[in-house]
């Protein structure tokens, strides 16, 4: 392209620039004719206040600061503004609550100490997270709540007439104690639903075992019915055969008096002698009696059969 060409559209654009730019200035002179003429004067009696040259420098200065800063005076005129709005709204809230807050200090003088004061804001504001933390809690808190209320609903009656029925049979004391047990070992709480967590868990891998292995117990025992049956009577027969005290004291007595390391020797006539002694006597008659107790029991199974 020609270079005489393309000067003279840069002359064009820059001349449409200028114009602008004079339409512009002269649109704002207009706008703002009105307003000096009415702050002019004022202007003019301010500047005449200002003898020494070194405050019209800092008045300029300030002018210049403004206009270089004006988005950043703009942005605070808003905060002012919301502010503002916001003190119009509590200002009513205020007016109820200032004088309430005064009277409540006023009652409270010399019972509180400023710096107790001052550590406990130091506290809650350190500690926002944990609020925030527990203010989570609480609203999942409130959501379950809408669960177990139709169930409470149906439970307090019941609680309410089980008290009522308990009257004077519990101790207020003890339900304390109690209380205080159990928020003292909560972390065993925790750790006993651990492993019931970790049973539950081992129960759903020990399901398909125990599917197999429970219809042959339970087969196993059906088979061992008579057997168990036999044992159960045997260990009823056992449960009315009850020692005294003194005489499980002279029974241990007897047991510990055997020494097995220095048995005496007994030929047949020493048998027949030992069988004259009142407590061979009465050993071999528990001994029959066991033996006679026996062959009954072969006796009715073979009847029986």
């Amino acid at each position: 392209m020609d270079e005489a060409l393309i000067l003279q559209k840069l002359d064009a654009l820059s001349n449409e620039i200028q114009s602008l730019k004079t339409g512009m200035v002269a649109e704002l002179r207009k706008d703002m004719l009105p307003i000096s003429q009415t702050t002019g004067p004022l202007v003019a009696d301010c500047l005449s206040e200002l003898d020494q040259e070194h405050r019209r420098e800092d008045l300029v200065h300030f002018m210049r600061n403004m206009v270089l800063n004006v988005e950043t005076l703009n942005s605070l005129l808003s905060t002012v503004k919301g502010a503002m709005e916001l003190k119009n709204e509590m200002e009513p809230i205020a007016k109820q609550v200032l004088p309430r807050i005064t009277d409540l200090f006023a009652d409270l003088d010399g019972q509180y100490d400023l710096d107790e004061v001052a550590a406990l804001l130091r506290n809650t504001l350190t500690n926002v997270h944990h609020f925030n933390t527990a203010i989570t809690m609480l609203k999942s808190g409130m959501e379950l709540k809408d669960d177990i209320e139709p169930m409470a609903k149906l439970l307090l009656p019941r609680i309410i007439e089980l008290f009522q029925e308990m009257d004077g049979q519990y101790d207020v004391e003890e339900m304390a104690t109690l209380l205080r047990n159990t928020l003292s070992n909560m972390h065993h709480f925790n750790t006993a639903i651990t492993l019931l967590k970790s049973g539950m868990e081992l129960k759903d891998e020990i399901e398909p075992i125990a599917k197999l292995t429970l219809p042959k117990v339970i087969e196993f025992i059906g088979e061992m019915g008579g057997m168990l049956t036999v044992a159960g009577t045997a260990l009823e027969s056992l449960k009315g055969c009850k020692f005294s005290p003194a005489q499980a004291e002279a029974m241990s007595n007897v047991i510990r008096s055997i020494d097995l390391s220095k048995p005496n020797k007994i030929g047949p006539v020493g048998a027949l002698k030992k069988l004259y002694d009142p407590k061979i006597q009465e050993a071999l008659g528990v001994v029959f009696m066991m033996l006679e107790a026996m062959g009954s029991m072969v006796q009715a199974h073979r009847d029986n059969k």
